[in-house]
């Protein structure tokens, strides 16, 4: 009991970690709820399927190739006002969104916008959690952050279906909008991070680890395929185009995740190799039998044991990443995670637009992208 409450007050003491962990709250709750709606709505927007995909290659895209100047940025102005500019990018690209029927905008500009936000936020969010979290506590630190996040991520999908289903789409994006502003807030309660850099794009590979690289290659396949194919998969042709209940099976494989990640971090912190092993088999089998599912019954037992899977990997994954991080240069190798994952993201996007078989992705992509963390 005494251990229990030295940890305790030791979350309680550092006040970056707690601050990131409101902010990635309040910023999972507007994410969860729009999200996984965003390729569908673009497919009802009429846009074929391949065109969706080119979409999410050219955010992916921008996403990677934003990574390095990204760094820069948030190294010279503050990886908190890094955090703040990308918020604001991620409002105007939905601004663009919900009047695409009316106006017509070419659909490479929010997901251009969308791309450079995502690594604003991420190469800050990751730079900061590396530099204040704890190596002895990290895999129960990145555990709470989830565990912070799953709180709202469980109700988010559930709650965005049912706006979707009585208002529309223009009232779920100013909502999100409004959550994210307000989301960025807690940040500012104390001093921003300047820590200026210079690295070249030839400098960001130099010294990196083939092994690493590979792992996150796995990391963006995995992502890509559970954040739009498996939701376009189940709404379409399994969940008969009905929102609430693909918000539903979303937040019920967020609900299992949450159930069991502060146990997952613990334990990550003894064994952070074996628990990203187990991850990794697990999650690879549970892609496998995703791409059986015939019956919403079938989504909503797999998405359950998907949730559980997904923690197993995540959790020491993140907490793995800001190890190695801080071995090095820390903003350098964050840059390098998030310029391979989204390259990999887009080129894997781009290998869908000629795939009609989202089964046979599952098999080979799913389970192939979740084996390579094995290596990491």
């Amino acid at each position: 009991m005494p251990h229990q409450q030295h940890v305790m007050l030791y979350f309680l003491r550092n006040r970056e970690l707690n601050e990131l962990y409101l902010t990635i709250t309040i910023r999972a709750f507007a994410i969860s709820m729009i999200g996984i709606f965003i390729p569908i709505f673009l497919l009802q927007l009429n846009y074929s399927l391949p065109q969706v995909m080119v979409f999410f290659v050219i955010l992916a895209g921008v996403h990677s190739v934003s990574s390095l100047p990204a760094a820069k940025l948030s190294s010279r102005f503050g990886f908190k006002h890094s955090i703040l500019f990308s918020r604001v990018l991620w409002i105007i690209a939905l601004l663009f969104l919900i009047t695409l029927e009316q106006i017509n905008w070419p659909l490479y500009v929010p997901a251009i916008l969308l791309g450079v936000s995502g690594a604003l936020f991420w190469v800050g969010y990751h730079v900061d959690f590396a530099k204040f979290s704890d190596k002895k506590k990290r895999g129960r630190e990145v555990s709470i952050s989830k565990i912070a996040s799953s709180l709202f991520n469980v109700l988010g999908p559930l709650v965005g279906g049912i706006i979707l289903v009585f208002f529309g789409f223009a009232s779920l994006f100013v909502f999100a909008s409004v959550l994210m502003i307000v989301g960025v807030v807690p940040l500012f309660f104390s001093k921003d991070i300047h820590n200026p850099i210079e690295f070249s794009l030839k400098e960001l590979f130099k010294g990196q680890k083939i092994k690493d690289g590979l792992s996150f290659i796995g990391a963006g396949i995995e992502s890509g395929l559970s954040q739009v194919m498996w939701p376009i998969f189940i709404f379409f042709l399994i969940l008969g185009e009905q929102y609430t209940s693909l918000g539903l099976v979303s937040s019920l494989s967020l609900f299992f995740s949450f159930l069991l990640t502060f146990a997952v971090g613990k334990f990550s912190d003894v064994k952070r190799g074996l628990v990203l092993k187990i991850g990794a088999i697990t999650n690879a089998i549970v892609w496998i039998f995703r791409a059986f599912v015939k019956t919403t019954l079938h989504v909503f037992v797999i998405d359950s044991f998907g949730g559980i899977s997904k923690t197993l990997i995540g959790v020491p994954f993140e907490a793995r990443s800001y190890d190695k991080a801080n071995k090095s240069n820390i903003v350098r190798f964050i840059a390098y995670r998030e310029t391979i994952i989204n390259a990999s993201r887009a080129v894997f996007f781009v290998v869908m637009i000629f795939v009609a078989d989202l089964a046979s992705s599952f098999i080979f992509g799913g389970s192939a992208g979740s084996l390579l963390h094995l290596l990491f």
